[in-house]
């Protein structure tokens, strides 16, 4: 009956330190930094082919140059054809430029909102 309770002990304890691991796990897990993507909404000026999905989820640290030609790749554009990318209607953003670094200072209602064009659209 000894042998009994030292077994029962031990299941008992191990049962505690597999739920302490999956406590741990929980508030690792909770503690995990933001993600890394931003939502980004695109918006075609002038002439530019509408994209039939608008919004995506787009890596922070990705670069406008990037972002520019993803989206020409996306609207199947011709090798000599160009996409210009703006923020908030107004200027276009360095190639070099982090799209995170964009969503920091022009982002609203947790997204940021890129307008593109094949030609130039505002001065």
């Amino acid at each position: 009956q000894h042998y009994k309770s030292i077994t029962f002990i031990e299941e008992m304890a191990e049962e505690n330190e597999s739920k302490d691991e999956t406590s741990s796990e929980a508030t690792k897990k909770a503690a995990a930094p933001a993600s890394d993507k931003i939502a980004v909404v695109l918006r075609n000026v002038g002439n530019a082919p509408i994209l039939q999905k608008q919004k995506y989820n787009v890596d922070k640290n990705k670069t406008v140059k990037w972002m520019s030609n993803w989206i020409k790749g996306k609207l199947k554009l011709k090798d000599d054809e160009q996409v210009i990318l703006y923020i908030a209607q107004h200027f276009a953003p360095p190639l070099d430029q982090h799209v995170g670094n964009l969503f920091d200072c022009f982002g609203t209602n947790d997204k940021l909102v890129v307008q593109y064009a094949t030609q130039p659209a505002w001065g």
